[in-house]
């Protein structure tokens, strides 16, 4: 006949396989993780260490030459006074003419001359002498610059011109220098339609007798052109 286990009995067989089952379960997990460690522990790694290439940085930019100095002037030697002294005469070569003139007896105790001393360019007095006197100075021979009627050509009309109508004076300042070219023109009112061009391209091409002073000498000087346009 069977034995019934009392609660106590029941109880402690719980504890006592609980604890086995624990210890059970300890002792596979450790055999596990220690076989996993022994795996983990076969695995071979190589490290290959590269080498660290530093960046180059760009060179600088060129930087320009220092201005260079400008080497200073050196100073010019003093000039020596020398005597030239007169080459020796050549044989058979006649001895040079005498130039007339006064020599240094003439001058005066105080150290002054009247005329220059000997070696002038006075040339030598031959004896010649003019038969009448020249004619004197015939009073004043000025005159106003005067316009060479062949020389100018009337200005052609331009047709804004003709369509105008434009008829009347017009009057043109010029500067004449001593061989009577016309160096200046200027109009003294303008006149519109395209004829001031032409106008003062006929009075440039202008000549003149110059203007003379007193005495006859040409002159630059200014003078007047007048121009009448009359329609064709």
């Amino acid at each position: 006949m069977t034995k019934q286990l009392t609660w106590k009995q029941l109880w402690l067989a719980c504890m006592v396989g609980s604890v086995v089952i624990h210890v059970s379960s300890g002792l596979f997990i450790a055999t596990r993780d220690h076989h996993r460690v022994e795996k983990v522990q076969a695995v071979k790694v190589k490290i290959v260490e590269q080498p660290v290439v530093a960046k180059a940085e760009p060179p600088p930019p060129p930087q320009p030459p220092p201005p260079k100095e400008k080497p200073k002037p050196k100073p010019k030697p003093p000039k020596v006074a020398s005597e030239r002294k007169s080459p020796p005469p050549k044989p058979n070569e006649p001895p040079p003419k005498p130039v007339q003139g006064l020599s240094a007896d003439a001058m005066t105790p105080g150290g002054k001359v009247a005329a220059p001393l000997g070696n002038t360019l006075m040339i030598e007095d031959t004896g010649e002498r003019l038969k009448e006197a020249p004619d004197a100075l015939q009073g004043d021979l000025s005159a106003e610059p005067e316009l060479i009627r062949d020389s100018i050509i009337k200005p052609e009309y331009t047709q804004a011109a003709v369509e105008a109508g434009l008829e009347g004076a017009a009057i043109v300042e010029v500067l004449v220098e001593e061989t009577g070219r016309v160096l200046e023109a200027e109009l003294k009112k303008r006149i519109g339609f395209g004829m001031d061009e032409r106008i003062l391209t006929s009075a440039k091409g202008a000549r003149f007798r110059p203007r003379r002073n007193r005495y006859g000498r040409a002159e630059t000087a200014w003078t007047e052109i007048k121009f009448t346009l009359q329609l064709p």
